[in-house]
């Protein structure tokens, strides 16, 4: 057909159709073609059926596909080892099941338990200078280091005035000044005694006793304000230390450690050396076998200290400015060593440290966490590790002490379901959709009829599924049924079926009607709607193949009873999930990846894939026959526009020579 609303593809652009003869040509046509036409609308109408089922197939097929999915994550073997483990007393101890391995449900009691420790070596205090020692180099050689001014002094912390350009310290409400860069240790604590002396306590008394700051008092002594500058209290070590005020006194406080020590901050080579009795010269040092680089220009005590935390030495280097140590902790519990030292060192940072044996540090070996566990059976078990996390005390369970203790506690296991009850679930939600879009698909249409008492009309069809009367898909549907009802797992076992674990067919289903059928109906169905001819839903006994919600009572009850079992119904050689896995691939197309590998071979054509072409075919044949229809309804409208043309041209001649005939007798009459 042309584009045109007039049939045939000779009509011309203008024409007058029946100008000659007053018979309107075009509207026999346009009649007489369309009877030829009339076929098209039937063979339309299969058009869109066959469209609207392949897309249906397609719909169906991608259900089938999330199945397969939920089909894997049901097949995964960790939903059956996975545990939950509680501890009575988590201050002592947290405690976990560990993925994929196997427990054994019940309590365990432990009797008593020890936290692992690790090894550590603590530095000599002595490594450091004393405030009273003698300056060794420098401007200020062979002066003691309290008489110079503090900023060249052997104080461990180096002091600062602070941002406001000169000190302030508050000592029992007085405020002190102070310039760090001109006044030496003794001169500070001359102005400190001098200013509270005079005005608050004449007992007052602040002095270096052997390098450690003392004070003394007959009344409540207080230190510092917020209006304080520079960090004088710290240079004291007098920051953290615990002041005396109980009772009547005398009052004290006493320095945590000696003023000198050694200066994170300062550079290695300064003048002070750090507060280092033994100068620290460059090269490379070892612990636990790392080589460590020390550069006495460019390194200070705090990048070397973070140069080994940042090694793979294992260790944890800290410096207490309290206590003026080092301290070399192992990153791992258990009694293991740190090997300080080793041939080919160029560096002696160890020793002037005061890390090595030989210049006085302390080594304390780390010990192994213990636990005494009582079984549920009874039985009781020592049980040694040189980590905090115990995974051999429970079977499938990874205990973590956090502290030590011997008062008993227990660990309560039992099997974890939230997750094998979850993949449960998403299986039966994706197979239930993929079954009940198969039903509304090929559900029947509704007949419709007059009501009771009228005059008999005739029967009206109405709805009814795409792939009605389709008895491949319906196939489909009945072997999948068949499948899930059938039996899994080993012959003879007690839990051999969905069934029995809690998962079963509905045992009801709902079908659209008409109101005349109301009432008890002959298949023991119960109408839900009253007489008349409006559709409703009538109830009856059976299945329509949708699996009702987990039983989880049941379910969990089957599952402690033998969860072998189960484990094989649901992912066995004979399970569900191999089986069902197998038959979709050839479904779909598309293989069933389970955790084991894939299912099922698949076809070159798939069952669905194989309808949607026996659809396509035909399409295409209605096609063809559409277009033979419209081009035979096209020529015959070509054929009759050309003979009316041709009778409109033959009359049109005969009017002419009618014409000039009647001229003729008229001239000759005259």
């Amino acid at each position: 057909m042309s584009s045109s609303s007039i049939p045939g593809t000779n009509q011309p652009p203008v024409s007058f159709p029946g100008i000659v003869s007053g018979i309107n040509y075009d509207a026999i046509i346009q009649k007489l073609t369309s009877l030829t036409l009339s076929p098209e609308t039937q063979l339309n109408n299969q058009l869109t059926s066959l469209n609207a089922a392949n897309t249906e197939l397609i719909k169906i097929n991608t259900l089938f596909q999330c199945v397969q999915a939920a089909l894997g994550d049901l097949s995964d073997p960790t939903l059956f080892d996975s545990w939950n483990a509680l501890s009575s007393n988590l201050a002592v101890a947290t405690a976990q099941g560990i993925p994929s391995a196997t427990s054994v449900a019940g309590t365990y009691t432990i009797n008593c338990a020890t936290v692992a420790t690790a090894t550590s070596v603590l530095s000599c205090t002595f490594a450091g200078h004393n405030i009273n020692d003698l300056i060794t180099s420098g401007p200020y050689a062979g002066q003691a280091s309290n008489t110079v001014p503090l900023i060249d002094s052997y104080a461990a912390i180096t002091p600062s005035d602070g941002s406001a350009g000169q000190g302030s310290i508050t000592v029992d409400g007085q405020v002190i000044k102070y310039n760090v860069n001109t006044q030496s240790l003794n001169a500070v604590l001359a102005s400190i005694n001098a200013a509270v002396d005079s005005t608050y306590d004449a007992s007052f008394n602040i002095s270096d006793v052997n390098g450690t700051i003392q004070v003394t008092g007959s009344k409540p002594i207080t230190l510092g304000s917020a209006t304080d500058s520079g960090n004088l209290l710290q240079v004291l070590k007098l920051d953290q230390a615990q002041v005396n005020n109980s009772g009547a006194g005398p009052y004290t406080v006493s320095g945590t450690s000696g003023v000198g020590g050694l200066d994170l901050a300062g550079s290695l080579n300064s003048g002070t050396d750090s507060g280092f009795n033994t100068p620290v010269t460059s090269g490379t040092f070892t612990i636990n076998g790392v080589s460590i680089t020390v550069s006495a220009s460019g390194d200070n005590l705090n990048s070397i200290l973070q140069k080994i935390n940042s090694s793979n030495a294992g260790v944890n280097a800290t410096y207490n400015a309290a206590t003026n140590e080092i301290q070399l902790i192992s990153t791992a519990t258990g009694p293991q060593s740190i090997v300080l030292g080793a041939p080919g060192d160029s560096s002696n940072f160890l020793s002037a440290a005061g890390l090595t044996s030989g210049s006085g540090a302390s080594t304390t070996l780390g010990q192994q966490a213990y636990v005494q566990i009582q079984n549920p059976s009874g039985s009781v078990s020592n049980i040694y590790s040189a980590s905090n996390t115990i995974t051999t005390a429970i079977p499938g369970v990874s205990l973590t002490l956090t502290a030590s203790t011997s008062t008993p506690f227990t660990v309560s296991v039992s099997q974890n379901t939230s997750n094998l009850v979850g993949a449960i679930n998403n299986f039966v939600s994706a197979y239930n959709a993929a079954i009940s879009e198969i039903n509304n698909a090929t559900a029947a249409p509704i007949i419709t009829s007059q009501q009771a008492g009228s005059a008999a009309g005739p029967t009206t069809p109405i709805g009814g599924g795409v792939l009605w009367g389709n008895a491949d898909v319906s196939n489909i549907k009945n072997a999948l049924t068949d499948l899930v009802s059938g039996f899994f797992g080993s012959g003879g076992q007690q839990y051999n079926s969905l069934q029995t674990i809690g998962l079963s067919f509905g045992s009801t289903f709902q079908v659209a009607t008409t109101g005349n059928n109301s009432g008890q109906n002959g298949n023991g169905g119960q109408n839900s709607g009253t007489s008349n001819s409006a559709v409703q839903s009538t109830t009856y006994a059976g299945t329509d193949g949708t699996l009702d919600a987990l039983d989880s009572s049941k379910f969990l009850a089957a599952l402690a009873a033998s969860p072998s079992q189960v484990e094989a119904v649901l992912q066995g050689a004979n399970g569900l999930a191999n089986g069902l896995g197998t038959y979709l691939t050839g479904v779909t197309g598309f293989p069933t990846l389970l955790n084991n590998g894939p299912v099922g071979i698949a076809p070159h054509v798939s069952i669905i894939q194989g309808f949607e072409e026996f659809n396509s075919d035909n399409i295409t044949n209605i096609q063809q026959q559409i277009a033979q229809i419209t081009n035979n309804a096209n020529m015959q409208a070509n054929q009759l526009r050309s003979e009316f043309v041709n009778t409109e041209t033959q009359l049109a001649g005969f009017q002419a020579l009618q014409s000039q005939l009647a001229g003729f007798f008229k001239s000759s009459g005259s």
